[in-house]
């Protein structure tokens, strides 16, 4: 294989750490937080799998080997920022298609969408995270795998490439680390991968790209009937809630470290001990 093309599929979500309790209390009578005011931040598994991709890249290019990358994310314009970052780092071509609706919890119509995107883009291995907040449901790879009639591999970790074109792909099982060697065309989901954090472009980058065009692309163009999809999504969202993470604390009095001790073992510990 005289070019490896691969595609990464992404995700942006709200950061909801940010959120205040106000905004949950609201959510909790049946709808959503407010989440418009809150900064966008890459899905952490989608992170590792961009940056993944740049390694992969990198690593051929010091063997003479050509790769292509491609980056595609189902949103709306907050995407742009980051499809922008990408191509400044190197992915050639960069496309989004927006939905009109939030798909967080549809599984099923994330997956064709992704899946249309990955044909329209030709990638030979299509990279996704393994799964990606809110909802997190973990199936979409598998989905898009079934759509494309792809062999899929999950919790990758690592990728290193063979002069023949196939993959040395390294992954999480039951058992632990797992290497497999496998021919593209193929899914890969990473998980908890080695390098997690997407690397930054310099100024230089950015100002390269600035006039590069971002794909925008429809679901009718990809062939993808989006309302015929999400009516046949198994569940719907009900409302969110925050789960409470807070912990019960006490102040250990004393002037000393000794005296703080002391108190810990006679207020806290000694009953325990002499339970066991």
């Amino acid at each position: 294989m005289d070019q490896l093309r691969i595609v990464v599929g992404f995700k942006v979500t709200p950061d909801y750490e940010a959120l205040r309790a106000s905004d949950w209390a609201r959510a909790a009578a049946g709808g959503r937080p407010e989440t418009r005011y809150v900064r966008r931040v890459f899905s952490v598994f989608d992170e590792a799998a961009l940056e993944l991709a740049l390694r992969l890249r990198d690593a051929r290019a010091e063997r003479g080997l050509e790769t292509s990358l491609a980056a595609f994310s189902v949103a709306g314009r907050e995407a742009d920022p980051f499809l922008r970052t990408l191509q400044a780092l190197g992915f050639a071509r960069a496309a989004r298609v927006d939905p009109g609706t939030d798909l967080d919890f549809a599984p099923s119509a994330t997956a064709t969408l992704v899946a249309a995107g990955a044909e329209r883009l030709g990638g030979d291995v299509l990279l996704l995270g393994s799964s990606s907040g809110p909802g997190d449901s973990g199936v979409v790879p598998f989905l898009v795998a079934e759509a494309l009639g792809r062999p899929c591999l999950t919790q990758v970790t690592e990728l290193q490439s063979i002069d023949d074109g196939r993959l040395h792909v390294t992954f999480a099982a039951d058992t632990g680390p797992v290497r497999a060697t496998l021919a593209p065309p193929c899914v890969l989901a990473v998980g908890n991968a080695l390098v997690s954090m997407l690397r930054v472009p310099t100024l230089r980058e950015r100002l390269m790209v600035k006039d590069e065009l971002i794909a925008e692309l429809s679901s009718a163009e990809l062939g993808v009937d989006l309302a015929g999809v999400l009516a046949g999504e198994p569940a719907a969202l009900a409302g969110l809630e925050t789960i409470d993470r807070s912990r019960a604390g006490a102040v250990i009095a004393g002037t000393t470290a000794a005296d703080k001790a002391r108190a810990l073992y006679e207020t806290h510990l000694r009953a325990r001990l002499e339970r066991l």
